[in-house]
């Protein structure tokens, strides 16, 4: 039994390895996508609180 488990190991590490591998790969080439998307979401964010924050300027100078 354990002959046969012992058999087993170097194709399970080899496989192991393989798909670590593979999601490594994979993750960094998707990386950019997922940079490029929280950039833009960042912007976006940025550019509603600055428009935001001139509304309420106008406010506040409409009102005094």
């Amino acid at each position: 039994m354990l002959q046969d488990l012992a058999a087993l190991a170097p194709p399970a590490i080899v496989c192991a390895a393989f798909l670590v591998g593979a999601w490594v790969l994979v993750r960094r080439e998707l990386a950019p996508k997922r940079r490029a998307r929280a950039q833009a979401a960042r912007a976006q964010a940025e550019a509603a609180a600055d428009e935001r924050e001139r509304e309420h300027a106008d406010h506040e100078q409409g009102t005094s």
